[in-house]
């Protein structure tokens, strides 16, 4: 659902959904690649940032394994060992990430099992939790940016920005093969 709002001095005077139309869009593919590239590049700055940039600084590792670390894997970062795991979510190509583009959905991670420890909330008993994926409220407007953009161009292709009719509306997204 696309919702328009308009606050005027602090009332709130318009709020509506447009859920008609962006339900009656039926593939989102064209834009998850610019989504992606934002949802990669938020990642490549939350691994370089230790979760800093998801707004909450990831735990220090415990003395007795960061002494252990250092030897056996000297200057990495928190999470990144063997660098498999920053590697899964900061780049669709590595073997590890998932990446799946549907028509209306769009889904990114890792296959590596050890990441959903880190981000899951469950109690735990030995390792702090240190979230990978923290979106921010940034990367939140960029994402409704780019559907905005995309809901606004498919609206111009359709002709609600060109005076056409109805029918002619029909007629063009039937030639056009738009499956709006």
């Amino acid at each position: 659902m696309f919702r328009f709002r308009m606050d005027i001095a602090g009332e709130v005077q318009i709020d509506r959904g447009i859920a008609r139309f962006a339900d009656a869009v039926s593939d989102y593919r064209p834009i998850w690649s610019v989504i992606e590239d934002d949802f990669y590049a938020q990642e490549k700055d939350q691994f370089k940032t230790e979760g800093e940039e998801g707004g909450a600084q990831w735990q220090p590792l415990s003395p007795a394994y960061a002494g252990w670390k250092e030897r056996h894997y000297p200057g990495k970062p928190i999470l990144e060992r063997t660098g498999n795991l920053m590697k899964s979510l900061t780049t669709g190509n590595d073997p590890n990430s998932v990446k799946i583009e549907g028509r209306k959905m769009l889904t990114l991670g890792s296959r590596l099992p050890y990441a959903i420890y880190h981000q899951s909330t469950q109690p735990r008993t030995m390792l702090p939790r240190r979230p990978e994926i923290n979106l921010t409220e940034a990367f939140a407007r960029s994402v409704m940016h780019h559907i905005q953009t995309y809901l606004v161009q498919i609206a111009s292709q359709s002709g609600f920005r060109t005076g056409l009719g109805p029918i002619q509306v029909s007629k063009f997204a039937a030639m056009s093969g738009s499956g709006v």
